[in-house]
């Protein structure tokens, strides 16, 4: 899926310039309930600002309470190393980078360098809870040797004893075995059936 499909458009975001104080900073932050919010101007986007941030800014620096908040300003504070992607790559670039970087949202950045949106771990959350097909249909799991042929032969046997395939998902279960774990949510009355013919050409249901 492309992240232009899940990613936020700034047109639904609160941002913060960053020209703005710290003080304003956080009672955006407190007025939405956020952790943290993408500093912006305009087309441009400059990075991240957290309560988690200014915390420790305050810490670090042993400031005034009132300095800080009145002194200094959001690029001051804010995180510039925030990655970014196109609209058009791929939802699993932005997963990856949500996962290494140890941040709240990836910035959508088109190549004139134009602010687009970001991405969430929430919009990721429920794209893979879709893909897995979470709470539709019955769910089939069976554990398969890894050797070409085997998906082909599982989803002819879910078609031939009617059975209509909602999402196929192949998992690498890090055995120390040669297998694989395939993970089907099937919409079928005869879901028993299914069952059985599986297990007899050989697969393992979990």
């Amino acid at each position: 899926m492309f992240v232009k499909n899940l990613m936020l458009p700034t047109s639904q975001l609160v941002t913060i310039t960053p020209k703005d104080t710290i003080k304003r900073a956080l009672e955006i932050i407190d007025e939405n309930n956020f952790l943290s919010i993408p500093v912006a101007e305009g087309e441009k986007f400059y990075g991240s600002i957290s309560k988690d941030r200014i915390y420790a800014f305050y810490f670090e620096k042993s400031l005034d309470k009132e300095y800080l908040l009145s002194d200094f300003l959001v690029k001051d504070v804010m995180r510039t190393d925030v990655p970014s992607i196109h609209p058009l790559d791929q939802m699993e670039k932005a997963a990856h980078f949500l996962e290494v970087k140890n941040i709240a949202f990836v910035a959508v950045i088109d190549e004139n360098d134009v602010f687009k949106g970001i991405v969430t771990h929430h919009a990721i959350f429920h794209e893979f809870t879709e893909l897995f097909g979470l709470n539709k249909g019955r769910r089939l799991a069976v554990i398969a040797y890894d050797i070409p042929g085997q998906v082909s032969k599982l989803s002819k046997i879910i078609a031939e004893n009617n059975g209509d395939i909602i999402s196929f998902v192949v998992v690498d279960p890090k055995s120390v075995t040669e297998v694989k774990e395939i993970v089907i949510r099937i919409r079928t009355e005869n879901f028993q059936g299914i069952l059985e013919k599986v297990k007899e050409a050989g697969f393992k249901i979990q």
